[in-house]
């Protein structure tokens, strides 16, 4: 029987909506957002409606742009969509999972369906690299794991496949339900139970383990932290040998980590391979190939003057759509290219599938392609004109430097076998090994849970300067403008500038306008705040003189005294104001203390003094410009002072106002870097300059490349600061130098080349700034520049 995607008849039916206009479109697409879509003729657009969004606004610009089939849950007039097929749904989520729900349904094929707190995508992305070569495998993109992801995840199911590996994620009770009934596993796996999400559940373990295990309902067979009976485990160089009973014997297994998560996440991955019926010996083998999974989607600067996408992990035709989408957010309107290796076996003919993989290309407007292998070189008369092709990795290296691609963001996209991370490794901006990662996905979770915190109408700015905390400014201007950020907050105009010729069009407030010209602020479309007499007279010369002037903000000094009009100072501004010709787009303030208790009173007292001074301008002006003096702090602690704007600044990077606000939120940055070498000092040796750290027994000490040049500060030696090499805590020895500093690892299995956290997970961004003695905001900011900046996505 020849496999068919359903019509929009048939999409009425599965999700019992009402269906005006032709059903006759076959859908092989499914849309939710109309930022990112690539359309053609098949796309279904899903109309979601959440706290903060309405896909019903986008529908007539979708339409323009010739999308031509809805799912709707709202009233929509078809005359002004004349050509649409529109079906009208109670519910747009509910009628998308029971198009997947239906979509499953016409599939028998063994299907592993995970979840747990941690190690989920590890998992499933493991279980891929190892089954890959034997079977056709469909699986859930990134960390599409939640009420949306998993649909969207299900669609991708085609006859070709012949296993399915996807993602369960939940937060709260009764979500798995639906879960369940789209996945269907056959067989079930259930990662580390946490902390992860924990309120959601009230703090109760157990009642979040059995939700999870709702997803198993109908598995054939189940595997969780008790399906092996391992019985022995031992380091072995760089990895971690272990012996398990099945089947009435012993199997010794070698796992390429050391790390105790890694170890448990391959321990899960044996275990579901034995349950898929392999054998022990092809098991054993098939370990040898996993790698770290972080290496997919990672930004970072390239020659140049290019930007590097890094998904030189995989290569099948889903992950291909997941990461051009994610090219497309990141351009932000800049020219797009990419190298791209063979395929993986998709179950399709060679020429059927790079026909498929070159109109994927054209509808997401890539006109630059790489190609490296054998079989896409044969195709090579389908991708544009100009193209390029090679036979192997040796060719592409030989020819290619990306001089001719300067300005573009390169997506480097292939199966890790063909090793195109060594073209990433040679392209790359030179530095040394150590970078700070900071995850995308995470500023993203972030950003969201201070919005659930605010009133539909309440909007947001967003603080990136600093280089965005240390962030790296340009990639946080261009994720937060993709979000549909209200404002963006700048300390100085340079830093306003940089953005604005990297095609930031976000208004830009500029909090410290002096002393740049007001024609360049004005040239740039960047808006200032006004804090004193002097600096609105430079507004209102330049409108004088130029008949035109940039938006002002008013700041008023409530109590911080640090910048601003003070209540004496009141009656000048007003008199100004009177006469002044200029568009006023904010009035402004700065708590003092938002996140201290002992310090509330005092804040009221601002958030009074504010109101009272906001009016007095306000009745001036005869309108009501924005309103804001809440950051990260106060949005969670005092909703009376969200008025109709709030600051979001380090709240962004994973920095809550208390250790119950930050297990919620996830750390954006994590700075890295290396063993460079390992040495065996003897007792009454000195470490470094001045010979500190003398010890009265030998000791094995670790030289790491970086020192407070990076931002590692010299207050963090001699075992003030610490690092996490292996799972294990090392702690400082002897001066810290300007590139590099030591640290005591005698009781750590480590060589060069292992990795070092500085901060992250653990030890946290509030730990490295606790033993700065410092608070975070320093901490980040004092990262250098010359540390590499590399951008990830979860």
């Amino acid at each position: 029987m020849t496999f068919e995607r359903p019509d929009l008849s048939t999409i009425a039916k599965v999700t019992g909506g009402v269906l005006f206009g032709s059903g006759d479109a076959r859908i092989t697409d499914l849309l939710i957002d109309s930022r990112n879509a690539a359309l053609r003729q098949g796309a279904l657009f899903i109309a979601l409606v959440g706290p903060r969004h309405d896909g019903h606004r986008y529908i007539k610009e979708l339409y323009d742009r010739g999308l031509r089939n809805f799912l709707v849950s709202e009233q929509v007039d078809p005359s002004g969509l004349p050509e649409a097929g529109i079906v009208r749904v109670k519910d747009t989520l509910k009628a998308l999972q029971a198009i997947a729900t239906w979509h499953r349904s016409r599939f028998d094929m063994p299907v592993i369906g995970i979840t747990g707190s941690n190690g989920k995508t590890i998992v499933k992305e493991w279980l891929f690299q190892m089954l890959s070569g034997e079977e056709r495998i469909v699986r859930s993109p990134g960390s599409w794991n939640s009420q949306v992801g998993v649909p969207l995840s299900i669609w991708q199911l085609g006859p070709e496949h012949t296993l399915g590996i996807f993602e369960a994620g939940i937060s709260k009770p009764g979500e798995m339900v639906a879960l369940e009934r789209m996945i269907r596993p056959t067989i079930g796996v259930l990662t580390h139970v946490g902390d992860a999400h924990d309120e959601g559940f009230g703090g109760d373990r157990a009642l979040k383990e059995a939700e999870k295990r709702v997803l198993f309902k109908n598995a054939r067979q189940v595997i969780d932290g008790h399906s092996l009976e391992v019985i022995g485990q031992e380091l072995k160089g760089d990895g971690t040998e272990m012996t398990i009973r099945s089947g009435g014997a012993e199997h010794v297994f070698t796992i390429p980590f050391t790390d105790r998560a890694s170890v448990a996440n391959a321990r899960t991955c044996i275990a579901a391979c034995l349950s898929l019926g392999r054998d022990v010996r092809w098991i054993d083998q098939r370990l040898s190939v996993l790698s770290p999974v972080d290496m997919r989607l990672r930004t970072m600067q390239g020659r140049h003057g290019t930007t590097l996408i890094d998904d030189s992990y995989s290569n099948d035709r889903s992950s291909l759509a997941v990461a051009l989408e994610h090219q497309l957010r990141i351009a932000q309107g800049r020219p797009r290219a990419i190298v791209l290796s063979d395929l993986a076996e998709s179950g399709l003919s060679t020429e059927h599938l790079y026909r498929e993989v070159a109109a994927l290309l054209e509808r997401t407007g890539i006109r630059k392609v790489i190609g490296v292998g054998k079989a896409i070189s044969e195709q090579h008369a389908l991708f544009p004109e100009g193209s390029r092709f090679h036979a192997d990795m040796e060719a592409l290296l030989k020819e290619e430097d990306l001089s001719d691609l300067g300005g573009a963001v390169v997506l480097v996209k292939g199966a890790r076998e063909l090793g195109l991370e060594r073209a990433v490794q040679r392209w790359q901006q030179h530095v040394h090994g150590t970078e700070l990662q900071v995850d995308l996905e995470a500023i993203r979770h972030n950003l969201n849970h201070y919005r659930a915190l605010l009133r539909p109408t309440t909007r947001t700015m967003a603080m990136v300067k600093a280089f965005g905390y240390g962030g790296g400014a340009v990639e946080l201007a261009r994720l937060l403008q993709h979000e549909q950020i209200h404002y963006l907050g700048v300390a100085y105009a340079d830093e306003g500038i940089e953005l604005r010729q990297h095609g930031i069009t976000t208004p830009i407030l500029v909090m410290n306008p002096e002393p740049v010209a007001m024609e360049t602020l004005h040239r740039f479309d960047l808006e200032p705040e006004v804090y004193d007499m002097a600096s609105l007279n430079a507004v209102l010369q330049h409108q004088r003189s130029a008949g035109s002037a940039p938006s002002a903000h008013i700041k008023l000094d409530t109590g911080m005294h640090r910048l601003g009009f003070q209540a004496d100072e009141l009656h000048a501004l007003l008199e100004a104001l009177r006469r002044a010709p200029i568009r006023v787009a904010s009035i402004l303030s700065h708590l003092a203390s938002s996140e201290d208790e002992r310090n509330d009173d005092f804040t009221r007292q601002q958030l009074h003094r504010f109101t009272q001074m906001a009016d007095r301008v306000d009745h001036v002006l005869g309108y009501r410009p924005l309103r804001h003096i809440a950051n990260s702090a106060a949005i969670t602690r005092f909703p009376e002072a969200h008025f109709n704007m709030v600051r979001l600044g380090i709240g962004l990077h994973g920095v809550g106002w208390d250790t119950h606000e930050s297990a919620r939120l996830r750390p954006a940055a994590t700075l890295r870097t290396v063993v460079a070498q390992v040495k065996e000092v003897p007792a009454g040796d000195g470490i470094g300059y001045g010979r500190k750290g003398v010890s009265d027994h030998a000791r094995r000490i670790a030289t790491l490349p970086i020192g407070y040049a990076d931002g590692f500060l010299r207050r963090l030696g001699n075992g003030v600061g610490r690092v996490r090499i292996n799972g294990k805590d090392a702690r400082t020895v002897g001066n810290i130098c300007m590139d590099m500093c030591m640290a005591d690892v005698t009781n750590i299995r480590c060589e060069p080349g292992d990795e070092v956290i500085v901060f992250g997970t653990s030890p946290t961004l509030a730990d490295y700034a606790a033993d700065l003695d410092t608070i975070p905001y320093e901490a980040l900011t004092s990262i250098a520049q010359r540390v590499k900046r590399v951008y990830v996505r979860g």
